[in-house]
């Protein structure tokens, strides 16, 4: 080739380099624009008075609201009235029952991601008690050290009612699946402003709990509720299975036990994001994924990465994929990982993907990645995901101009069950991301009791090792 026609198609190159990284750049901006808009502002004169003030906020909230694209036509009129009868309030509402009024309009959506949640200037009270909804009831895990004769209680009723009722009716503070709305009254439960706003309490500063302790007596406490700083743990409510003191965690809390060295492999080292280790002789390999994203200064990429070559090295029987602790992130960061899990196992390996309620949004999206790629070889065990197969996602968030209140809104439409193809209500990215599965639903539903817990048994896991060790299933590839 002459220095010309060299020349020619370099120029070309460079040419068709601009053009995709052009193309890239635009869909990118485009992709932003369409499913992460700003929200609209907060253009508000300085109010009056209190009620003004208040006022300021509904408006602010019903516009943000607007924004979000997962309400049925039914439900966005039953929101809108309940907003106009806010409106119509010639006094303002208490923080707890103004909080509470929000939070059932927001969970109209029906929509897990659809949330309202206290921004940084502000956060709603709690008890100084971390409690765990077990199948049998909820229990103290964690506790202040005031409290620490707590730890181990049933919490029998709060308020002279029924824990169980208590929790159906905190359940509809927000929307989603039943499984993840319970997950979300877990922690609503903690907060005597939550339950003062609800018309559980009497009081937005104590709640009134009844518990039976481990020897079998019944007591009532008064609990106070507390602004919480920086150093008081705050988590989903399965943190609290670990003992493990979270980072920063102030030294005067306590856990049901001293440590993580009794329980079982998958319920140690809560801190870690991401784990791996191997097990059944070396046989089959556990992996724990909490998020699908950098988490403190762990990158799940470079897990991923020492992973996957881990096992080019030494190729597993079959994997335990432990998602149940993982509430999401961003999808893209595990798409390829997933999709490729089950090439490292052989033909007639497994795949046990152990989920939970609080298996969420990204990390739904991983599993139908492998439930895609591995068809009846992926296992699922546990309790149902989340979520729904189709949801909505992405969106922006934006806080009101008084209250220490934002909404998180959502704008792309995620259907892993049939095809998406409305281009303005489907998210772009996952026609690149294609997935498309039937059903994530457990073949084994398996639950958690406080008596498996204190046992220091993880039924779920162990029912994944037990399938693992089955000799149909540890053929080497």
């Amino acid at each position: 080739m002459t220095k010309r026609g060299i020349l020619r198609a370099g120029l070309w190159g460079l040419a068709i380099v601009v053009l995709l990284v052009g193309v890239a750049g635009a869909f990118a901006l485009s992709l932003h624009h369409k499913f992460s808009p700003d929200p609209p502002s907060n253009d508000f004169p300085r109010p009056a008075n209190a009620l003004e003030a208040q006022q300021q906020d509904i408006e602010q909230f019903s516009r943000l609201l607007a924004m979000d694209r997962s309400f049925s036509p039914a439900a966005r009129a039953e929101a809108n009235r309940q907003i106009a009868e806010l409106k119509s309030e010639h006094a303002p509402l208490d923080r707890g029952r103004f909080h509470v009024a929000l939070l059932r309009i927001t969970a109209l959506a029906d929509n897990g991601h659809t949330n309202l949640y206290y921004g940084e200037g502000g956060s709603q009270n709690y008890t100084p008690l971390r409690v765990v909804l077990f199948a049998d009831g909820l229990y103290v895990l964690r506790a202040k050290s005031a409290y620490g004769d707590l730890l181990g209680a049933r919490v029998e009723s709060i308020e002279g009612r029924p824990t169980r009722d208590v929790i159906s009716a905190l359940e509809q503070l927000h929307g989603g699946t039943e499984g993840w709305r319970r997950a979300q009254a877990a922690i609503y439960v903690q907060s005597p402003e939550i339950l003062y706003g609800d018309a559980i309490g009497l009081r937005s500063d104590q709640t009134h709990w009844t518990f039976r302790l481990p020897s079998g007596s019944e007591v009532t406490r008064t609990l106070p509720g507390e602004i919480s700083g920086e150093n008081e743990p705050h988590a989903d409510m399965t943190r609290w299975l670990s003992p493990q003191k979270m980072k920063g965690e102030a030294s005067n809390w306590v856990a049901l036990f001293s440590n993580d060295a009794d329980l079982p492999l998958s319920l140690r080292d809560f801190n870690s994001a991401f784990r791996r280790a191997w097990i059944d002789d070396g046989c089959t390999l556990f992996i724990q994924l909490k998020a699908i994203a950098d988490a403190d200064k762990q990158h799940i990429g470079d897990f991923l990465r020492g992973t996957t070559d881990e096992m080019r090295a030494h190729r597993p029987c079959n994997i335990i994929l432990d998602m149940r602790f993982n509430t999401g992130g961003d999808y893209t960061k595990a798409a390829r990982f997933a999709s490729h899990l089950p090439d490292f196992v052989p033909p007639s390996g497994r795949i046990y993907v152990l989920t939970s309620p609080q298996t969420f949004s990204a990390a739904i999206t991983t599993i139908a990645f492998v439930k895609q790629a591995a068809g009846s070889r992926a296992i699922i065990l546990g309790e149902p995901v989340g979520d729904r197969l189709t949801f909505y996602g992405e969106g922006n968030a934006g806080c009101l101009p008084h209250e220490d209140l934002c909404l998180h809104f959502t704008t792309g439409k995620h259907d892993y069950a049939h095809r998406c193809d409305d281009w303005d209500r489907c998210y772009w990215l996952n026609w690149i991301f294609a997935v498309q599965v039937k059903s994530l639903a457990p073949d084994e539903t398996i639950k958690m009791t406080f008596a498996d817990y204190t046992a220091r048994r993880d039924p779920v896991f162990e029912r994944a090792v037990a399938l693992t060790t089955s000799s149909s299933h540890r053929i080497r590839p």
